[in-house]
């Protein structure tokens, strides 16, 4: 007789062993980021990362530290998208486009997704960058200014998952923010 195969375990998940200071890690490190990119910016686009840092500071003042992380990857996403070339970029192989291009969609549809069930709670001048994101995304792609692209598109899906929470408590930020210029 064959011995008996050992029962599988059950796949440890370490989500809950992380999970409180992961997202302020992120949020630290985006920060950072931030910090050393703002001297490069234009002032209107460092104007609006003070307003996603503010916003990111009240809602870890709330203890949510994953609606600040975004908020700060969002604005990381600005930045890099900002001082990326807004030229066609050449020399792309076919494989490369297309998979830039399945990723382009990807990023759109989960940003449209997340903001169809969240954009309601969201603050205004989250959404209004939200907006002015997605439309700078879908410019410089239809460009071929392909990173600049992803980057605004990874932007407004991260400004996607946020919702009210603490960063409700802030004033809006007041006008719809003007179309990105780099």
């Amino acid at each position: 007789m064959a011995p008996k195969k050992a029962a599988k375990k059950a796949p440890k998940h370490h989500k809950d062993k992380h999970d409180g200071g992961k997202d302020l890690r992120k949020a630290y490190e985006h920060l950072g980021r931030l910090s050393a990119l703002r001297e490069l910016l234009p002032v209107t686009v460092v104007s609006r990362l003070s307003t996603l840092s503010e916003l990111a500071e009240s809602s870890l003042k709330s203890g949510e530290a994953k609606t600040a992380a975004d908020l700060l990857r969002a604005g990381e996403h600005l930045a890099f998208g900002t001082l990326a070339s807004k030229s066609k970029e050449q020399r792309l192989s076919e494989a490369l486009v297309d998979a830039i291009h399945a990723d382009y969609e990807h990023m759109i549809d989960k940003a449209e997704e997340h903001r169809e069930r969240h954009g309601d709670e969201a603050p205004e001048a989250v959404g209004a960058l939200y907006d002015t994101m997605l439309e700078a995304a879908s410019e410089a792609f239809d460009k071929g200014a392909y990173r600049r692209a992803l980057e605004f598109a990874r932007g407004a899906e991260a400004l996607a998952h946020v919702r009210g929470w603490g960063a409700a408590s802030l004033e809006d930020g007041g006008e719809k923010p003007k179309k990105l210029k780099g």
